[in-house]
């Protein structure tokens, strides 16, 4: 497979946000929140990506093959300071591949190439999210030497009237 990974432009903005929505709604299907309908929501987020792009924190790469754009990923420099130890650590908030090429690694590339950028920004740990019943991703990033860092939990709250 011809594979390029791309710092995306703000041209691209459109093909970010429909790849958002995309990752979103396979990650309601298996659990995830629901995906915010309202479309005003949409065109704003779409505007905002312009500046977050061009920003020098954060980063989106867009994976290309010979049929498009397969897969993005998103991800910013946090810094963990005040009570810590000042460190800067990379946060990968987005790792998404069109189900039609997955398996033939995209979302590898994608992370390897974030990761070296994230080094030469001068981070030396980066983290992630991922639903604990996705399996394949969880097996990917253990492969690429993410651990188990920390346990998000949640209940659901039932609201009672009073």
């Amino acid at each position: 497979m011809d594979l390029r990974i791309r710092n995306a432009v703000d041209s691209d903005c459109p093909t970010i946000v429909s790849f958002t929505r995309r990752m979103l709604q396979d990650m309601e299907s298996v659990g995830g929140d629901p995906i915010n309908p309202d479309e005003i929501f949409w065109n704003k987020y779409r505007e905002t990506l312009v500046d977050s792009i061009l920003g020098d924190d954060r980063l989106y790469l867009l994976a290309q093959t010979g049929n498009g754009i397969a897969g993005f990923l998103e991800g910013k420099i946090k810094d963990i300071h005040e009570v810590f130890t000042p460190k800067n650590v990379f946060h990968i908030s987005v790792v998404y591949v069109m189900p039609e090429s997955r398996c033939n690694g995209i979302a590898t590339a994608l992370v390897r190439e974030a990761l070296r950028w994230a080094s030469g920004q001068g981070c030396r740990e980066a983290d992630l999210n991922v639903l604990s019943n996705n399996a394949n991703a969880r097996g990917l990033y253990e492969k690429l030497g993410f651990e188990i860092y920390r346990y998000a939990l949640r209940v659901k709250i039932q609201i009672t009237a009073d």
